[in-house]
């Protein structure tokens, strides 16, 4: 890949070797300075996940994107930096258990013989830096705890508030996925009707200790260990977009939009 290009990007130098302290800090710095956003799903567009396309959009046009895209560029990046990175998908704990399905893409490695969970793409819920892959291991990232567990054949990441409110976030097993596996995932996740990304419009940007959602109507700010909603009408939802992120929205309607606007008008 165009690892030195990917450096500049993220403001990092070049590691030395694959070691622990190397992953940490390209993992965080990847996360600080990417966005995680499906823009390019919402203004009716495909998503690739060809290693040219990614760089060209987040290398060249300062874009972001989701899981898909995220751990694609930072495994290939992580190849160049001596690390040998395994794809794996897991399945997002949201809405019914006979709903979920494989539409998270996560990478496992080794540093010093020792196995790691690496993430930079579930949005600003997710981990900030990557954490030891064993049963009973956790973190504390930003005020939020972070735990794993062994779920039969499953490992489960879950995320814990201030107050002990614990969520989880998904589950995987540690079955290498193919290149195919993902364009699969992929595929769904952004053209299926029922797929969450063509349903909400979000935007996140993740900081070490403050987080920002943005999703369709409501604004949420993640410090602390705490989650703070503020919704907002509908209406000023590109204004929200520029004075947040600095992104300017199309005027014409977005996917989302289009969905819903039946619904609106009482139709």
């Amino acid at each position: 890949m165009r690892f030195d290009d990917y450096l500049r990007r993220v403001n990092q130098p070049a590691p030395r070797a694959a070691s622990l302290e190397a992953l940490r800090r390209l993992h965080l710095a990847h996360r600080e300075t990417f966005l995680f956003e499906n823009l390019t799903i919402q203004e009716g567009g495909g998503i690739s996940l060809a290693l040219a396309d990614l760089e060209r959009k987040f290398l060249d046009e300062g874009r972001g994107g989701y899981c898909f895209e995220h751990n694609t560029l930072f495994a290939a990046a992580l190849g160049d930096a001596g690390f040998a990175a395994t794809t794996l998908l897991g399945r997002v704990r949201r809405g019914p258990p006979e709903r979920w399905a494989r539409t998270h893409m996560v990478l496992r490695l080794e540093v010093d013989g020792e196995p790691w969970l690496a993430d930079v793409g579930f949005g600003c819920a997710g981990l900030v830096e990557p954490m030891p892959l064993r049963d009973g291991s956790t973190v504390e990232q930003g005020g939020f705890v972070y735990r794993l567990r062994r779920d039969r054949h499953l490992w489960v990441l879950s995320i814990c508030d201030v107050d002990g409110a614990e969520t989880d976030l998904y589950e995987f097993s540690e079955d290498p996925q193919t290149a195919m596996d993902v364009e699969v995932a992929n595929h769904f996740t952004s053209t299926h009707p029922e797929s969450v990304f063509r349903k909400t419009l979000t935007i996140q940007r993740t900081q070490r200790d403050d987080r920002t959602i943005l999703r369709s109507d409501v604004l949420s700010r993640m410090r602390r260990g705490r989650i703070v909603d503020t919704p907002f009408p509908v209406e000023q939802l590109r204004t929200m977009a520029r004075d947040t992120f600095g992104i300017e929205l199309r005027r014409e309607p977005l996917v989302f939009e289009t969905i819903f606007a039946p619904l609106a008008d009482g139709r």
